[in-house]
């Protein structure tokens, strides 16, 4: 196969390291650790049995309905903040991460009796907000996060003055939460930076990677390149520095020769054992064969298919001409065999989901 880059492949690998920039900067922190997701799975169970236990004086369906909605809104918001690729987190999840968890805290503790029986009919709730503010800090938005805390805390003390509890008393249920987020943001501008850090030491250490595995197969092309030059050239450069005297014959074999090695050089993809001898053959019997490669993308099992239409072919013409080529990047066909014998012209066209299709043959994958 060509060893050349195209463009799309490469469009498509910035692609793919974009992503995998994003993925590894959630895992740079441990988010879709299994260690991780066991606690929030523990989280969850202990959420529910702290809710179920200390609200076993609620017999409203009402209320109950508004803490189940509650435990599925911290839920999803608190998967989606694991889940979500990009850093920092895309704007729009943290907003929504925020307004959804602004909601479920606030749903939770108007789905309370007016006078709690127990203060921990409030903590699930409270500390589900602090964990998802948390993680938007940790994910690049601390502006949000502490936008988060405030609003939470303001909603806490609403309902504290609403039930009668007091305004300050409702504060009081979130106030534990700002030490925490102080933690989280301190927590967040240390390690970001360095993140940031270790994923560019990354990005360089792939770029050396890719560098010198470019190198490698540069230098294994050339290498094969010389073998070849050595074995089928070199005797016909020591008979040329002694003045050796060509027949016919050795003259038409050295321009055989001449153009095996331009096929090496150009034609990279058909470069098969079994293609090279059908060209040579085919030359001898005074057919004109070229082979072209534009550095086009055709995988091994297609080439191979190609490569058996092209082997049916110069065997069966005894003279004409006989054209190979790989397309440059982003043509809807990938290859083309065109054979011109006598009178008569086939074509094969190579599609761009790899079938081999043609006036003779249509060779399915």
């Amino acid at each position: 196969m060509s060893t050349e880059p195209n463009s799309d492949v490469s469009n498509s690998g910035a692609a793919r390291d974009d992503a995998r920039e994003d993925t590894e900067s959630i895992e740079l922190f441990g988010l879709r650790s299994r260690p991780v997701t066991g606690a929030l799975l523990t989280y969850g169970v202990v959420y529910v049995v702290v809710t179920v236990g200390s609200s076993t004086s609620i017999h409203s369906i009402v209320r109950w309905a508004g803490l189940v909605v509650t435990f599925l809104l911290l839920a999803g918001v608190l998967t989606g903040l694991v889940r979500i690729v990009g850093d920092p987190l895309p704007m729009r999840a943290a907003v929504g991460a925020v307004v959804l968890m602004i909601a479920g805290t606030a749903i939770a503790w108007w789905s309370i009796p007016p006078s709690p029986d127990d203060r921990l009919q409030c903590l699930p709730a409270a500390i589900s907000g602090i964990v998802v503010v948390v993680l938007v800090a940790v994910r690049g938005r601390l502006v949000w996060a502490w936008v988060g805390t405030f609003a939470m805390s303001l909603s806490a003390g609403v309902w504290g003055a609403y039930r009668g509890i007091g305004f300050v008393t409702g504060l009081s249920y979130t106030s534990w939460v700002y030490p925490v987020m102080l933690f989280a943001t301190l927590t967040a501008m240390i390690l970001r930076p360095m993140a940031d850090s270790i994923r560019l030491l990354r990005a360089q250490e792939l770029r050396y990677a890719a560098t010198g595995a470019a190198a490698a197969a540069s230098a294994a092309e050339r290498d094969r390149q010389l073998a070849r030059l050595d074995s089928r050239a070199r005797p016909l450069l020591e008979q040329v520095a002694a003045t050796h005297w060509f027949t016919a014959g050795e003259v038409s074999a050295a321009r055989l020769v001449e153009a095996q090695l331009r096929d090496g050089i150009r034609a990279s993809a058909w470069q098969s054992p079994r293609v090279r001898d059908a060209v040579w053959q085919a030359r001898e019997r005074g057919v004109s064969v070229l082979l072209l490669d534009d550095g086009g993308s055709v995988d091994d099992g297609v080439q191979r298919r190609l490569d058996d239409v092209l082997i049916d072919e110069l065997a069966a013409v005894a003279d004409g001409r006989v054209t190979a080529r790989v397309m440059p990047p982003g043509r809807p066909t990938l290859a083309t065999i065109v054979v011109n014998a006598g009178d008569a012209t086939r074509r094969y066209d190579c599609t761009a989901i790899g079938d081999v299709v043609g006036d003779r043959v249509s060779v399915e994958r």
